[in-house]
């Protein structure tokens, strides 16, 4: 059995090295053609799966405030929706999104082309910081890293997060350029000051990014024994922001009490395993044993060394800190806003990108068929993932279809509808006449009570001049109607079930669809006293719905009127059988 077995193993080995030599030859032979070729392949691929999905995708309920935020026509109106502390993203990133759909028009497309752009900037910033000190190859790798992770999902959201990335990406090349004693010095100041700023001017979490900047830079200082001024004068960029809406971050601080998002140290744990992605973990973790292996051989100790000894230690001082950027906003979260959740710490997967490459470009064997492997891999995945995910967005529209049938079929009657991101995708895509008795029934007593938070409900009233909905106290919907229709679910987010109870109610199930459900309400005692209208304090205007006429078409195609998709939404629920 052994003299059999050996030459078959012999022979196997020579077959996977030579395999593995002439793959290696045919990456040579690929990184030669130059810089172009990698955007050649990078933006048609990227640009095709992100208009895609962004046109063909339901807006959801954060999406909403941008859409409904950025339609004042102007900065002063924008501000005094964001007065209410309602909404946290910086005025600027509303003005962008309005400048965006007044020259394009508005659509679903539109409304997140910003998002898009900031996305692919990031990418393109990863390339070039990571070609001067790797190679085409595995610079092509750290530009095609996002593709493949969960924080895509970002590029084609309706948010500050895609921008975000970008500008960060951007601070950290900019800064790159000017502590390597680039020949424009200058422009990559201004670059750096600019990118600052536009990046805590798309989210306030970003100045955590200049935060981490700022230590590599303190490490850069202690190395170097003296301070590059117009450097730290250029971090300032990021406090602009800060500064100049002050106002609004101290109306926003008025939320942190009941905040939904509540930071929990335990959530570090699952940023990276979550923003990298399935296929991301799966690379990492099986290339640690190995990348282990050879960081042990002999042969590969010296050139790890070599390649180490090239990096400044200012520079490993800042992707580390970048990388570390959860951990800030963890801190952050826990000792002055109270807000936590993932995507606000997103720029950390700059950092973390840009270590795994460096390390990576260290110790592999054969540096350049391994990233062009790990590449080809990634973007296989980023294609194939996103066509299922397209789909699935169908199937999201298929649902949605069915619950305004739903309600359609009993539009004569008041329906509280509490689950809140049907209510916001109901009332903007339904026609108008399917939507008018429907409502959000707000009480901020019984959020806290039951949920813990009173964020939606407190921001949806306060919110209502600028937001088309119809939101309506609790202790005035009651007063006005014994007999009515809720349309919930029993979750984190609803508080409805758990008030519809005897003795002051009876309820009767109707019908349901998935986890949602359709009841039937009779009050039948008297509300408790602790439902006294504590929304009423906060009025702040008129109600944009009770301006919008009760009938005609949907939201979508009034606001929307040449984006195919609000067609699409209405053909289906046209042809879709009465329920």
């Amino acid at each position: 059995m052994i003299e059999t077995t050996a030459p078959t193993e012999h022979l196997g080995k020579i077959v996977v090295s030579s395999t593995l030599e002439r793959l290696e030859k045919v990456a040579i032979a690929i990184e030669q053609r130059g810089v172009l070729w990698p955007f050649l392949l990078f933006f048609p691929i990227f640009l095709s799966i992100a208009v895609i999905t962004a046109k063909h995708k339901l807006i959801w309920d954060d999406e909403f405030f941008t859409l409904y935020l950025s339609r004042p026509d102007s900065m002063s109106g924008i501000l005094d929706a964001l007065r209410t502390g309602a909404d946290q993203h910086p005025p600027l990133f509303y003005y962008l999104i309005h400048q965006v759909t007044s020259l394009f028009g508005t659509s679903h497309l539109t409304l997140r082309a910003l998002p898009m752009a900031g996305y692919a900037l990031m990418c393109v910033c990863l390339f070039y910081l990571l070609y001067r000190r790797t190679s085409v190859l595995w610079a092509f790798l750290g530009m095609t890293l996002p593709l493949a992770s969960s924080a895509f999902y970002y590029a084609t959201e309706a948010r500050g997060y895609g921008l975000v990335l970008g500008f960060c990406a951007l601070a950290l090349l900019s800064w790159q350029r000017v502590t390597s004693l680039s020949a424009r010095r200058g422009y990559w100041l201004v670059i750096l000051f600019v990118a600052c700023a536009m990046a805590v001017s798309s989210h306030y979490y970003a100045v955590l990014f200049v935060f981490a900047l700022g230590l590599g830079e303190l490490a850069r200082t202690i190395q170097l024994r003296r301070a590059d001024i117009l450097v730290w004068l250029c971090f300032l960029g990021g406090a602009v922001p800060l500064v100049v809406f002050s106002k609004t971050i101290l109306g926003a601080r008025t939320y942190s009490g009941h905040f939904w998002a509540t930071p929990i140290w335990g959530s570090l744990m699952d940023f990276y395993p979550g923003m990298f992605g399935s296929l991301a973990n799966v690379l990492i973790l099986g290339s640690i044993p190995y990348l282990v292996a050879l960081l042990r051989s002999e042969s590969h100790k010296e050139s790890y060394r070599n390649e180490i000894c090239r990096f400044s230690t200012y520079e490993v001082v800042a992707w580390g800190s970048i990388a570390a950027v959860p951990l800030f906003a963890m801190i952050l979260a826990k000792t002055v806003t109270h807000g936590y959740i993932e995507r606000y710490a997103l720029s950390g997967i700059i950092g973390g990108v840009v270590l795994l490459c460096h390390f990576g470009f260290a110790v592999a064997p054969r540096l350049r068929s391994f990233p062009l492997i790990l590449t080809s891999v990634g973007l296989l995945y980023f294609v194939f993932h996103s066509i299922w995910l397209i789909r699935i967005q169908g199937l999201n529209v298929s649902a949605l279809v069915e619950q305004m049938q739903l309600l359609d079929s009993h539009s004569s009657s008041p329906i509280v509808l509490s689950d809140i991101t049907i209510f916001h995708q109901t009332s903007f895509y339904a026609p108008r006449r399917v939507v008018r008795n429907v409502a959000y029934v707000t009480d901020p007593q019984a959020s806290v009570e039951y949920l813990s938070q009173d964020t939606i409900d407190r921001g949806l009233w306060e919110l209502r001049p600028w937001f088309p909905l119809n939101v309506v106290p609790r202790k005035t919907f009651v007063s006005q109607h014994r007999e009515f229709l809720v349309y919930t679910y029993v979750g984190s987010w609803s508080w409805m079930t758990y008030v519809l109870l005897p003795p002051q109610y009876q309820t009767t199930l109707l019908d349901r669809f998935r986890a949602d459900i359709l009841l039937r309400a009779r009050r039948i005692g008297d509300e408790p006293e602790n439902s006294a209208d504590t929304t009423q304090s906060a009025e702040s205007g008129g109600s944009l719905f009770d301006k919008i006429p009760k009938d005609g078409p949907s939201l979508c195609s009034q606001w929307m009127p040449t984006d195919h998709f609000c067609d699409v939404v209405e053909q289906l629920r046209q042809r879709a059988p009465q329920h």
